[in-house]
């Protein structure tokens, strides 16, 4: 008896560990986190433009770290909303973003975007409330839920030495994307560069390009293609 209570408790510290562990940001996304309003646990830049973008993260992967791509987004006058998801992992995080959505009157335009495990939020809320959505944009990652027949602008970036999502994966999913979409790959890019975060994994590749660089180059593709 004793035996098997160690065992139960090694094995649920094993998973509460897994749980509350996460890819934490860089400083310097730590640092433009500090200054984004905090509305619950959710981080805001709010702008004047009338469009709304929703940063939806990657699998265990601190929101801050995309503290940067808000605020370069912020920079053109939009609203930009990073939620806090639960255990870092933003799959949970559907419902959530409807509700910000939804709360939110202002906003004539919403743009979903969604690095590798964000892009599950994304499509999904796009397959539920596709009136009320300007376009998708899927960073490394793949349309989960079919978009095809929705009338939405999309696009999806990804890198050409990403080492997590693979890339052929990702082209199973292609039909799933809006008839419109725009499908682009970054030289010298890689997954995490999506974002601003170590990842203890070792497994992407090597970039060439730093994730600031990364960072700025995805924004510009976003804008432009959405003509912001």
């Amino acid at each position: 008896m004793i035996v098997l209570i160690i065992i139960l408790v090694i094995l649920a510290a094993a998973v509460l560990a897994i749980l509350l562990y996460h890819n934490h940001a860089y400083p310097e996304a730590v640092k433009i986190a500090g200054e984004m309003e905090r509305v619950g646990k959710d981080y805001y830049f709010r702008g004047g433009s009338g469009i709304g973008f929703i940063i939806f993260s990657g699998a265990k992967t601190d929101e801050k770290a995309y503290a940067y791509i808000a605020k370069l987004l912020h920079e053109k006058g939009h609203t930009v909303v990073i939620p806090k998801q639960l255990f870092s992992l933003s799959m949970f995080g559907t419902k959530h973003g409807m509700e910000i959505m939804a709360s939110h009157s202002e906003i004539q335009k919403w743009i979903l975007i969604g690095h590798s495990l964000g892009g599950m939020p994304v499509a999904r809320i796009a397959a539920a409330r596709p009136k009320s959505l300007f376009g998708v944009a899927f960073l490394a990652t793949y349309a989960s839920a079919d978009l095809s027949d929705l009338d939405i602008g999309a696009i999806r970036i990804t890198a050409d030495h990403d080492g997590i999502m693979n890339n052929d994966f990702m082209q199973r999913y292609d039909g799933n994307l809006p008839h419109n979409a725009s499908n682009i790959m970054l030289q010298g890019a890689n997954h995490q560069g999506f974002a601003a975060y170590h990842s203890t994994s070792g497994r992407d590749g090597e970039a060439s390009l730093s994730w600031q660089e990364q960072n700025e180059q995805a924004v510009r593709l976003i804008l432009d293609y959405f003509h912001l």
